[in-house]
């Protein structure tokens, strides 16, 4: 079996996806989530013991830390379509980006994939993109 692998946000549509990818190329995988107890069918896409579920928030440095601990390479897939509640553009599609970022280079984790949503672009940009020309 290969290195560990964290992906963040792997319990979303995309992230299951790559977790799947890297499970069938032999990676083992770590996702990090909000809410593990949401994310329990992520195991079954490998070996037993290949994919580990860890509770992170990109608003807590340290659960950042402790999910990249031993990893080799970093996927962030964290995306947020719209903003509701204390989920907000800047405090995960920025500031929760820069701080995996951060953890990645403390820990001499020389890969790291970033992958945002289109809800991170401003409104304007997306009725831009939505009418298919940029005022």
């Amino acid at each position: 079996m290969q290195g560990l692998v964290t992906v963040f946000g792997g319990s979303g549509f995309l992230g299951a996806q790559v977790t799947r990818a890297l499970t069938k190329q032999g990676y083992r995988v770590r996702v990090a989530v909000r809410r593990p107890g949401l994310a329990y069918r992520l195991p079954l896409m490998g070996d037993v013991g290949q994919v580990e579920l860890v509770q992170a928030n990109l608003r807590n440095p340290a659960s950042i830390g402790r999910a990249l601990d031993g990893a080799e390479g970093c996927i962030n897939l964290v995306g947020l379509l719209y903003e509701s509640g204390r989920q907000r553009f800047q405090s995960l599609h920025v500031q929760g980006a820069e701080e995996i970022a951060k953890a990645c280079a403390a820990r001499g984790i020389g890969r790291m994939v970033q992958v945002s949503a289109i809800g991170a672009l401003h409104m304007q940009a997306l009725e831009a993109l939505a009418t298919g020309f940029v005022k």
